[in-house]
Parts: C-alpha cells; sequence; structure tokens
C-alpha cells in the first residue's frame, strides 16, 4: 500500500503544480470535481420529479427550519401555491418532510392505485420502529388497516349489533360527564366530548365488564397525543440516531410504558375469557359471545398469538380523536346557530318513536347525517388528503411521474370551492340532505360517501374503513346530547378553528355552554332487535 502511495504521489504533486495540456490546477480540480458530482447528481435528479418546490430554503436556511416553518405559515403557503400553479401538481415542504401535491381532480385518478400506499405512508411519517413495543404497533397497524377485520367483519353488519351498547354506554356517559344540571353550565368541549368518545368507543371496543376501567380509558385518550409526538421528533432526526433519541426521549418512553400498561390490562381479560370457553367446552356447553373488537380479534386469530395491547391500542388511535374531532366540530357549529337544532331534534323524535334503536334508524336520521357532512366540510381535518407514498416508480394518465419513495397528498380545496358548493361559506345543514334527493347524488352525499369533492374519509382503495362505525356512533351521541341538552357558544367564542401546518383543529380551549332538558323520548326504553349472537 505504501509502495503505491509513493509511485503516485509525485504524479499528484506535479498536477497540483501545473495540469495536464499546461491547464492551471484550479481548472484541473473543477474538472475533476465536476467529473465525480455529475453522476451523484444526476442520480438525484432522476429520482425527484421535476415539479416546482413552492417553497424552498432561502440562503443559509437549513431545510429542517423550513419544514418547521410550515407549522406557522401552512395555509398561507398553500394558497399562494395553489394560485402559482392553479390545477397543476407542485412539491411543498412541510413539517412531515417533502410532499408532492395534486390538485383535487387527482383523487379519482389514484384512488385505487396501491402503488400509491396509504399504510406506507402512515408508517414512514408515523413513530418509526425503533424497538420491540413500536414495531409490535406496527404489525397491528398492519393488522387492523390491512386486514380491516375488526371494522369489516363486526362493525358494519348488522348495525344494531353496537347501536344498543352504544346508547346504553351513552345514557351512563353523558350523565357522567354532563351532568343533570339545570342551570347553564360552562364546559371544555373537546375535552369532555374525548373522554364521552373515549367510553362508547372503548364499550364496543373491550365490552361492558371493561369499558370503564379508568386506567384504560385515560391510556386510550393519551396514547394517541403521546405518540404522534413522538413521531414528529424521531422524523426529524437522522435514521442512524433515531434508536438512541428513542430509549431518552420522554414521548417515547411514554409510548413504550403505554403499551406495557395496555397489555398488563387487557392480556388478563382475553385469559379469563380463554379459561371460560375452554370450561365451557369440556362441559359440553355454550360458550359466551361477547359482542366486541377483543372478541372479533379471537376469533380472526384462529388460535394464533396475537398482541392484544397493541392491537387495542391501534383502534384507539385510529378511532377516538378523529371521531372527538368530528362530533365536536358538529356540535360546536349547532351551538352557534341553535335554532339548526330543533330541526334536528323533531327528526330524532320522529325516527326513533318508529324504529327505536332497530338498524334502519341511524339511516333514517338523514338531515342529521347531513348535519355532520357538513360540519366536516367546512372544519375537515386538513387542508391536504389521501397522504400516500409510492412503493415503485408510478405514471400516472397525464405523463407525471411519481418516484419510489415519494410521498404525495390531494389537494383539499375541493372543500370550499364555489365551483363545488354553492355558497361554500355558509354552514348549511340541509346541504347534503338536499343533494341526496337530486338523481344520481342518493349515494354519494351520504356521510360515509367518498368523492374527490369531500375527502375527509379518503376516497377509494384505501378510505376509512372505520367511517361507518365513525358515523353511527358520533348518531348515537348526537341523540343523547341534543335530546338532553341545551347549547350555545360561552360569551366571547368563536367557531373559527386553529390552522397548525396544514392541520385545521378545535381550539382545545373552546367553550360551550350546556343546561339540562327533559327529552322529548326515553332513550333508555326503546326497542332494539333482538342479538343473535348471544352464544357460540
Amino acid at each position: 500500500m505504501s509502495h503505491n502511495n509513493s509511485a503516485f504521489a509525485p504524479w499528484l504533486k506535479d498536477s497540483l503544480v501545473e495540469g495536464p495540456a499546461g491547464l492551471p490546477p484550479s481548472a484541473v480540480i473543477t474538472v475533476v470535481l465536476l467529473v465525480i458530482a455529475l453522476p451523484l447528481v444526476t442520480k438525484y435528479l432522476q429520482t425527484k420529479t421535476s415539479l416546482p418546490l413552492v417553497n424552498p430554503p432561502k440562503w443559509f436556511q437549513l431545510r429542517a427550519q423550513k419544514e418547521l416553518a410550515f407549522l406557522e405559515d401552512g395555509m398561507e403557503t398553500l394558497r399562494d401555491s395553489r394560485a402559482k400553479h392553479p390545477n397543476k401538481p407542485f412539491r411543498i415542504l412541510t413539517e412531515l418532510g417533502e410532499v408532492i401535491v395534486l390538485p383535487p381532480e387527482f383523487a379519482q385518478t389514484i384512488r385505487n392505485l396501491t402503488t400509491l400506499n396509504f399504510r406506507k405512508a402512515v408508517r414512514k411519517t408515523g413513530r418509526p420502529g425503533t424497538d420491540a413495543g413500536a414495531q409490535a404497533v406496527d404489525a397491528a397497524t398492519e393488522y387492523v388497516i390491512g386486514n380491516s377485520v375488526c371494522w369489516q367483519r363486526a362493525l358494519l353488519t348488522p348495525t344494531d349489533t353496537v347501536t344498543q351498547p352504544l346508547s346504553d354506554e351513552g345514557s351512563f356517559a353523558v350523565q357522567h360527564i354532563f351532568g343533570n344540571v339545570e342551570d347553564w353550565k360552562e364546559t371544555e368541549i373537546k375535552t369532555d366530548i374525548l373522554d364521552l368518545i373515549a367510553r362508547l368507543s372503548s364499550r364496543i371496543f373491550l365490552g361492558e365488564a371493561s369499558c370503564r376501567n379508568e386506567e384504560w380509558l385515560d391510556l386510550s385518550k393519551s396514547y394517541t397525543i403521546t405518540s404522534f409526538r413522538a413521531a414528529m421528533k424521531l422524523n426529524k432526526i437522522p435514521r442512524v440516531l433515531r434508536g438512541i433519541a428513542n430509549m431518552i426521549d420522554q414521548d417515547c418512553r411514554q409510548s413504550r410504558q403505554a403499551l406495557s400498561k395496555a397489555r398488563r390490562i387487557l392480556e388478563p381479560v382475553v385469559a379469563e375469557r380463554r379459561q371460560a370457553r375452554a370450561k365451557c367446552k369440556a362441559e359440553g356447553v355454550p360458550a359466551p359471545k361477547y359482542n366486541d373488537a377483543i372478541d372479533w380479534a379471537e376469533t380472526e386469530a384462529h388460535g394464533k398469538p396475537y398482541d392484544v395491547g397493541a392491537l387495542q391500542l391501534v383502534l384507539s388511535f385510529a378511532a377516538i380523536h378523529t371521531t372527538t374531532d368530528l362530533l365536536t366540530q358538529t356540535l360546536i357549529r349547532l351551538a352557534n346557530e341553535p335554532d339548526n337544532i330543533t330541526a334536528l331534534r323533531a327528526e330524532i323524535i320522529d325516527v326513533l318513536k318508529q324504529e327505536g334503536w332497530k338498524k334502519s334508524a341511524l339511516f333514517q336520521m338523514k338531515l342529521l347525517d347531513s348535519a355532520i357532512k357538513e360540519s366536516q366540510r367546512i372544519k375537515p381535518n386538513g387542508l391536504l388528503a389521501m397522504r400516500r407514498i409510492a412503493t415503485e416508480d408510478v405514471k400516472l394518465p397525464d405523463g407525471l411521474v411519481i418516484r419510489k419513495g415519494e410521498r404525495i397528498n390531494i389537494d383539499g380545496s375541493n372543500f370550499t370551492s364555489p365551483e363545488v358548493y354553492d355558497q361554500p361559506e355558509k354552514f348549511d345543514i340541509h346541504r347534503f340532505k338536499n343533494l341526496r334527493e337530486q338523481p344520481g347524488r342518493e349515494h354519494k352525499s351520504q356521510l360515509v360517501a367518498t368523492s374527490p369533492d369531500h375527502l375527509s374519509f379518503g376516497h377509494g382503495y384505501f378510505a376509512c374503513p372505520g367511517r361507518f362505525f365513525a358515523a353511527n356512533e358520533i348518531k348515537v351521541a348526537l341523540c343523547h346530547l341534543l335530546l338532553k341538552y341545551d347549547w350555545k357558544l360561552a360569551p366571547g367564542e368563536t367557531v373559527e378553528p386553529k390552522i397548525v401546518g396544514a392541520m385545521m383543529m378545535i381550539r382545545p380551549e373552546l367553550r360551550l355552554v350546556c343546561r339540562r332538558r327533559k327529552e322529548e323520548i326515553d332513550l333508555e326504553a326503546l326497542e332494539v332487535d333482538s342479538d343473535p349472537i348471544a352464544h357460540e
């Protein structure tokens, strides 16, 4: 090795003094660097689309700084970008990194392309699998989202198997949270609705015996926030350092502790049920069948091991906070225009008197369905929708190539477009009910329907599988909240959301005032179809 270095040294020394053909040393060095750099630059450019980057870092500004700045100026940046590139795709730096923003009409184009993958996009920007706990949550996420087992087999059919338990728990939870005070009382509504949805969801996920476990309820509410903060931090750290950061960061530690707590709470429940089944089998008697996600997961596992703690945390992550946001938003909008509540109460009373808690009842509440969908339109979860990542190079019909590894979103501007909705700035609870009465719009204007004009639940192959359950859960909750309480905004409050990056958030401190009223119909005494699955 030293011999070769010695032989090379004279040439290198001479070249630094005078280059080939008498070129100055600086020119030689420049040529050499260009020769070395050109293939690297070419390769880099070939892995990126040629779309304009609308918010590049300024001189001496780190890319990470520009990405974090999006949290403050996201709405303005998106608005300016649409104006500069109308109906055209563009690249943008967000707090989660660079994404390609496609115009709304692309939603129909990409809706069923599995090579533009939602699950992998979630894993990419979620808490990276830096330890066994995070990997367990990744696996549970793949299980729930990939197969949609718990949602599709149990939550969708038949509706009444979950409607009655939801209403039963709703009676307890509403009384527990809002009380019986007939004078106006103030409430930080998002916190209280979070508690309500956690309790309703836990009744369906854990069953009647375990759903009021306060330790679990606290865990199910806090895990989403903690794990999201952990993911945000880890995604800003080089991959080689994430393992270390994961061990020392407080949110990462709390995420791991949450999984341990979930296992400690739930594994004994599963073990007890298995023992009961084994005993019944030995005695030749029917085993009890529970109408909850624990039992559904046991059925789908077919005796194979699975992580019940991780599974339940993922269900809570997917269901509780997004449903809380939509129910809170609906109640805020109704409280801001309380005259709308009168019409909704009339429909609820009329339907429940005729149908009880049968599976057809919630479907017949078409004005309530419309009011919820309108609330979702006027304040969706975010300004961008349909998060995806390319698992291979994808060529779209217009010739645009999305390179492998690139992330995309659909621009959600159709929600407020006057070309799509008449008077889009107006909150109109009748909007989608009226649209359902138009030929060809009967189905696409329902709350659970997806389209390029309304992307809150996504669209196509990766549309939210839990939206049917969420819709029913929100309707049941509103039956209790609207019939049992009067609502209005607290003095000085506004319905306007807080914009953080591309997220549209209800201000956590927002206050409503409510008072108990005498409901016109006894929700606890309503008829319900008998449960056809009491035993195995």
